[in-house]
């Protein structure tokens, strides 16, 4: 992936980084707020786009 257009999402409970991805930052000017999986509090959380 492109440094330039990459983007983590940090879990809002425990604030670990767990997934990293991309987006178009043309496009996509608010921040993505995802419900993903958190290893480490072993369920479905929110995870926010963290800033660069």
């Amino acid at each position: 992936m492109s440094q330039d257009h990459l983007i983590k999402f940090q879990c809002k409970e425990c604030d670990r980084i767990n997934y990293y991805s991309r987006k178009n930052k043309k496009t996509a000017q608010k921040k993505l707020e995802l419900k993903k999986f958190c290893k480490w509090c072993k369920k479905h959380t929110l995870h926010k786009e963290l800033k660069k």
